[in-house]
Parts: C-alpha cells; sequence; structure tokens
C-alpha cells in the first residue's frame, strides 16, 4: 500500500467500520478499522526519515 490517505476516504465512502482515524506519526501513518466479526485491523505505511 502506498497512499494510506486514498485508501482512507475509500474505506470510509464503503462505510467501514473505522475505529481509529488516519493519524501520522513521524515514523507512521496508521488506521484502524473491524471487521464485520469484530476483529481489529491495524493499516499502516511507514514514512522514510527526514533526508534519505
Amino acid at each position: 500500500m502506498t497512499d494510506i490517505a486514498a485508501e482512507f476516504d475509500r474505506l470510509v465512502r464503503e462505510g467501514a467500520n473505522i475505529t481509529m482515524e488516519l493519524r501520522q506519526e513521524p515514523w507512521e501513518k496508521l488506521l484502524q478499522l473491524a471487521d464485520p466479526n469484530g476483529v481489529v485491523v491495524q493499516l499502516v505505511e511507514w514514512v522514510a526519515p527526514a533526508g534519505t
């Protein structure tokens, strides 16, 4: 996955059960959702360190 923000937008449009909104840390972008059985799935996109 190379564009987690676009995937987040798609999931919201599809009505996914988002349990943690898209957030960004200096080293990663992540979001969390639950599937219909309640299993929590976390999607992560790693961010390259500054200067690389």
